[in-house]
């Protein structure tokens, strides 16, 4: 059966339990059984015969109907169901025999055929418990099991020493078959019993009302049972008595049982409470050993007793030790098991609970170690060299902590120092924490080999730096970032150099939301070549149209982008609408070619060439309209990489372009061996040049050289008329900036397209070097 037909049939099982009609039976019918039971207290001094006739035969009949409806009309749990029906069935038909065979008999026979169904009651009424708490409880654990037999040994000793002995002193020892019907009635009752008793302990004693409906019943039974055998012993017994009315009362109870609203699985009681059950049954059975030594009681009293207090005493050396496991798991769920330390949700929780317990004058500092080139260790000595690295600098962490620090690991390298200092101290935290790094540096055995390690720290403060958790560790994350770049050590948090803090918490989430939003805008600056004084390419440059913040240029924007892995899904969205621009302006007869900015990651992302060769024949753009401007740390990387990685879009016919010269001052050597069209020299390079002939002759031997190796010279951020003189001197082929023509949106660059004589420049031309017309700013 799949779960859908099995949650149909369930659906519609409670419907016909809570339809109308089946609710008005189930009232009628346990008003007239309660209704009989409330006659048997009333002290009648002529009884109506009827009450125990016809209104007695018809009371039991319509309580066995509603016993057998519930599982002729509901399919769940019918077998179950249907055997508590024909126990209650069974036992009714025996009584309505015999109130017809003996009512007025002087002498009842023992056994009797009256007997076979009273006694038919038990047998059917245990397999049905049964079959009802196992399908209730699938899978118990060994603690519910023995709650179960604790309550019904000490349900059973209990009944068995308040009746058991009595009954069998008054059972007829010279007829056998009349003395094993009688005490078939008190063993079936104390079977039963012990039965619902075991069974509202298998499903925790919650408030289920069809298993309180049934054990009270049991209960009633049991009873009632007992005190008939004493009153027939007692020449007591007559119909009609309260005794009558505690047998319809238990029939009634098992018949509504079926129809009693349905409750959800019962979780696992822990701690004290899981004894609290199991106590209270075990001081009843210790009462009955402890009544037993000064009264006698029968043997089976007290073999039930002790049965009870031996599962009692496994069940509480169960339950410490269920409570030492509990306790040994939840050490370990907060326990880094490589390095010690607390785990991630050990910060999680006392960091914010520290954070709103700070005292005044108090700073909560934050600080964050890590070990340096893990990854190098990893890769020479192995993984196992770096988790034993691990395991000793956590164990150091301990050592040299206060007990009342809070140390966990983070992840991967990472591991965080909480501690709270005075105001007093807050001077010292740079001091104490260089001290501890040093001390986590000594050299770790890893095998057999003495590995030298060094760690870096970054440490942020509240409420100094932040007063969320949230900023608080991004704040020390930042910080660590700045002392491994920096290779200083140790770092305290410097808002002045946090990018994300300019923008504040939001960013990472706005930032992901502006790609599905379309917040980036595309502009373009054109080059001007200095031979024509038109422009002969343009520069993409995106910016960031936020909805608060208004529009955040690409240079405060990619930093951001790429401390949170989001630089070549920027890269992709500019590359697109340029070439899309670029194509569009084709189809107008304006043949300008287009440059996009890429960062080195860009330049080494294999699969971006075979993209970019895709996206140019898709539009039918010629490859040298294409120039990309790589950036110049690519000459910081290792050189065969870099030749490679720029290979690659060179044999697709792209121009590539180094961006930002000078800026670092790179080799010169690289410069000739590394395969670019177009050298873009860095207004910090040039600049100078004004005030200086040193910085002159440098900027101007640059692009000799430049010439030498048939590289084109463009000089970017050109601010001023002075400058732009300037680099037309010393012989540049091409100039940008905003002297010349500002950085524009789409539309506002076609309407300065459409202000010049239409001469669009060619598409590869070669930029000439002679003397140009200066072209006037326009905005």
């Amino acid at each position: 059966m799949t779960p859908t037909t099995a949650s149909t049939l369930s659906d519609r099982d409670d419907q016909v339990l809570a339809s109308p009609t089946y609710r008005l039976a189930k009232g009628i019918i346990a008003g007239l059984g309660i209704s009989y039971a409330l006659s048997t207290l009333i002290p009648f001094s002529d009884r109506p015969a009827i009450l125990d006739t016809a209104f007695y035969t018809l009371v039991l009949v319509a309580v066995c109907l509603l016993a057998l409806a519930r599982p002729l009309l509901v399919k769940r749990n019918r077998a179950a169901w249907l055997l508590v029906g024909l126990a209650v069935t069974s036992w009714s038909i025996g009584d309505i025999y015999w109130s017809i065979a003996f009512s007025d008999a002087d002498e009842i026979p023992v056994p009797s055929p009256a007997d076979v169904f009273y006694v038919g009651l038990y047998p059917l009424a245990y397999v049905g418990l049964i079959l009802l708490a196992r399908a209730g409880t699938r899978r118990l654990p060994a603690s519910v099991w023995l709650d179960g037999i604790v309550s019904s040994l000490a349900a059973g000793a209990v009944f068995t020493a308040l009746t058991l002995k009595d009954v069998l002193a008054q059972a007829d020892t010279d007829k056998a078959a009349s003395t094993l019907t009688n005490l078939s009635y008190p063993i079936g009752d104390l079977v039963l019993l012990v039965v619902s008793v075991a069974a509202l302990a298998m499903v925790r004693w919650r408030p289920d009302p069809a298993w309180w409906l049934l054990g009270l019943g049991a209960g009633f039974f049991a009873v009632a049972d007992t005190a008939y055998l004493f009153t027939l012993a007692n020449n007591t017994y007559t119909d009609g008595n309260w005794v009558d009315g505690m047998w319809m009362i238990g029939l009634v109870f098992m018949a509504l049982a079926g129809s009693a609203p349905r409750r959800g699985p019962a979780e696992e009681i822990r701690g004290f409470a899981a004894l609290l059950v199991p106590i209270l049954f075990s001081l009843a059975a210790l009462l009955v050993l402890i009544v037993g030594t000064f009264v006698e009681l029968h043997p089976v009293s007290i073999v039930l007793a002790a049965g009870c207090l031996v599962a009692a005493g496994v069940r509480t050396a169960l339950t410490f030790e269920q409570t030492r496991e509990l306790a040994r798991t939840q050490i370990a769920a907060n326990t880094d098991a490589l390095s010690g330390l607390g785990n991630r949700r050990v910060l999680d929780a006392e960091l914010p609970a520290q954070l709103e317990n700070l005292p005044a004058g108090s700073y909560l500092v934050l600080a964050i170690l890590s070990v340096d080139h893990m990854p190098d260790i990893n890769s020479i000595l192995g993984y196992g060299a770096g988790d034993a690295i691990l395991n000793t600098v956590g164990a150091r962490l301990r050592e040299n902590l206060p007990s009342e620090t809070v140390a966990a690991r983070l992840g991967g390298t990472e591991m965080a120092v909480l501690r709270v200092v005075n105001a007093g101290g807050l001077n010292n935290v740079d001091r104490d924490t260089r001290t501890l790094v040093r001390a986590m540096a000594s050299p770790v055995m890893a095998g057999e080999a003495s590995v030298h390690i060094e760690l870096s720290a970054g440490i942020a403060m509240a409420p100094l730096h932040a007063t969320r958790p949230a900023d608080l560790i991004r704040c020390a994350v930042d910080a660590l970032r700045a002392a491994k770049q920096n290779s200083t050590e140790v770092e305290v948090y410097d808002p002045a150099g946090d990018i994300g803090n300019e923008f504040g918490s939001n960013m990472f989430a706005d930032l992901l939301r502006a790609f599905d939003r379309g917040e980036f805008v595309t502009y373009y600056q054109p080059k001007i070549d200095v031979g024509t004084g038109r422009p002969a390419a343009l520069e993409a440059v995106l910016r960031w149209h936020h909805p608060q913040l208004g529009v955040i240029d690409a240079d405060r924007v990619r930093p951001f982008a790429a401390r949170v892995g989001l630089t070549r899904q920027l890269t992709r969205v500019l590359l697109e609408a340029a070439l899309n621009s670029c194509a569009a302006w084709r189809r107008q007869g304006v043949e300008l070619g287009v440059a996009i900015d890429v960062t080195a990651a860009d330049v080494l992302d294999a699969q971006l060439p075979y993209d970019l060769a895709r996206l140019i024949n898709k539009l039918g753009l010629p490859p040298p309209a294409v120039t990309l401007e790589i950036s110049e740390e690519v000459l910081l990387i290792d050189a065969r990489r870099t030749s490679t990685a720029l290979g690659q879009f060179r044999h697709f016919g792209v121009r590539l372009a180094l961006d930002h010269y000078g800026k670092s001052a790179p080799s010169l050597t690289r410069l000739r061996t590394t395969p670019v069209d177009e050298l873009k020299l860095d207004p910090s390079f040039v600049a100078p040049m004004l005030d200086s002939p040193q910085d002159a002759a440098i900027v101007r031997s640059t692009i000799e050289l430049a010439k030498s190796l048939n590289i084109v010279t463009v000089v970017e951020g050109v601010d001023s008329n002075e400058l732009f003189k300037a680099v037309i001197e010393i012989g540049t082929a091409g100039v940008q900036g905003a002297a010349l023509a500002p950085a524009m949106t789409a539309d506002a660059l076609r309407n300065w397209l459409g202000q010049m004589s239409p001469r669009p420049s060619s598409v590869g031309r070669t930029w000439t070097r002679d003397t140009p017309q200066p072209v006037s700013p326009r905005h």
